[in-house]
């Protein structure tokens, strides 16, 4: 498996876990720039970008079905 930075993208929720991540990207610019549009878009503020270093992105792929930004919208 491949291991490199990965950056995560978090939103501010109104719920007690307080952050959310909203997206992960290899480059750190390009995800903040989709996590603050996403964020956007689900009516929630940008916290801004955390790193993770030596991450498996392999098994970062993909959010689980029931994250929220995953929900059908109605």
């Amino acid at each position: 498996m491949t291991r490199q930075p990965i950056y995560i993208a978090y939103a501010v929720t109104s719920d007690k876990e307080g952050l959310m991540p909203v997206c992960w990207h290899t480059s750190k610019q390009r995800a903040g720039e989709v996590g603050e549009e996403l964020a956007l878009g689900e009516g929630l503020k940008f916290y801004g970008v955390l790193g993770c270093n030596h991450a498996d992105y392999l098994a970062m792929n993909s959010f689980s079905d029931d994250h929220r930004l995953n929900a059908k919208k109605p």
